[in-house]
């Protein structure tokens, strides 16, 4: 009797099909999102390394909102994660809302009800936030527009990427990793002479003993098959004329998919991939067409909600630097000539370097360089008069 006259006692053969085939199936989509959650956080973490500096006229103050901003918004998050959390939502999601609790917490919201009406602000209901357990919270009051930060990020072309999932890419990747797993793959037979008992029995032993076989395989490097009568198990592994498919090109599909999201948002892949070809012109991109569109979003966001229009006009205002920081000891050069040929006073510069002014820095200094000559026989004559004082 052989393998199959196990089954001339059902009324069909279509107890073939219950025994299990196990093999590993690959599913590509997620490749998608691999590429977002690494160039999101990407852009979310250096956001979340910026300094939110609140001003009072020229000078920088340490008040409430200082605190808020840059060390705890809520009593579950530090600033830093608040403020990756806020990024990585507003690009994922396209937008982004933040409320004030009673207690004065600041808090991302993770669904809410957007209602506007023509010439009046925009209102927020049913918003609820998610608690440090996961456990959402709801607010049963309304919001005015005036009353939160909501910022948009308008992408067109990403959120059709997030909504299509990448098909393309993620089904040549899909069958790639399904090839990839073939290559080595063990592939057998099995063939069992008849045994007593029933054909439910015979079913049950057969499927236990083909489960013991994979798994044994699966998981140990060396694997011993017993030799059993009646039962002949015979692999017909053969890697002849195939042609096996590398790693490499797995790789060069996943950087494929970060590569467009990175375009898609504004990041050169060369900095995703930590490339230093061109590092210097690729960081300055990255800040003049991502980062920094960011950053004067969100802060002409809050200096729209937390200063009226009065107060802004007097100075007070929050200012973001962060890596758009400019490095002042790689401008040495440059800052000594401005300053020397009176194109700006110390104090213009340092405040374009995020720095406080100082007394005595809005006056212009010129070097003897840049002097007429009847302003250069003053200046010295001057110099000899305080000299001989």
């Amino acid at each position: 009797m052989g393998f199959l006259d196990i089954f001339k006692r059902r009324q069909d053969a279509s107890t073939v099909f219950d025994f299990d085939l196990y093999e590993d199936t690959a599913n590509g989509a997620y490749i998608k999102e691999i590429a977002l959650e690494t160039v999101i956080n990407f852009v979310a973490r250096s956001i979340a390394q910026s300094d939110f500096r609140v001003y009072k006229g020229d000078r920088v103050i340490q008040d409430n909102l200082s605190y808020k901003l840059n060390v705890r918004p809520n009593a579950n998050q530090s600033s830093t994660t608040f403020w990756r959390d806020l990024i990585y939502r507003l690009i994922r999601n396209n937008e982004v809302l933040v409320i004030e609790s009673d207690t004065h917490d600041l808090l991302i919201a993770d669904t809410w009800t957007a209602n506007s009406v023509a010439l009046y602000p925009t209102t927020f209901s049913n918003v609820v936030v998610s608690g440090h357990d996961g456990i959402g919270y709801p607010f049963y009051r309304t919001f005015s527009m005036d009353d939160v930060w909501y910022l948009t990020y308008t992408n067109e072309k990403l959120t059709k990427y997030i909504n299509e999932l990448g098909s393309e890419l993620g089904n040549l990747y899909e069958r790639m990793l399904e090839v990839q797993m073939r290559n080595g793959q063990i592939r057998g037979t099995v063939s069992m002479a008849a045994t007593t008992g029933t054909d439910d029995n015979r079913m049950a032993n057969l499927q236990a003993f083909i489960s013991k076989v994979y798994e044994s395989f699966k998981t140990n490097s060396v694997a011993i098959v017993p030799q059993t009568a009646g039962f002949d198990y015979s692999e017909l592994t053969n890697t002849e004329g195939v042609q096996k498919q590398t790693t490499n090109d797995l790789k060069s599909t996943q950087d494929q998919m970060i590569d467009t999201v990175a375009a898609l948002i504004g990041v050169p892949p060369a900095l995703i991939h930590g490339q230093n070809e061109k590092l210097d012109s690729n960081i300055r991109s990255y800040l003049d067409f991502a980062l920094n569109p960011l950053i004067k979003m969100i802060q002409d966001e809050l200096n729209a909600k937390l200063f009226t229009p009065n107060e802004f006009s007097n100075g007070q205002r929050v200012e973001i630097v962060g890596l758009n920081k400019k490095d002042i000891y790689s401008a040495a050069e440059s800052i000594d000539k401005l300053i020397s040929a009176g194109v700006a006073n110390p104090n213009e510069v340092r405040k374009d370097f995020g720095m406080e002014p100082r007394s005595g820095g809005d006056d212009y200094v010129l070097t003897k360089n840049y002097l007429k000559g009847g302003d250069m026989d003053e200046t010295t004559s001057q110099g000899n008069n305080r000299i001989e004082q």
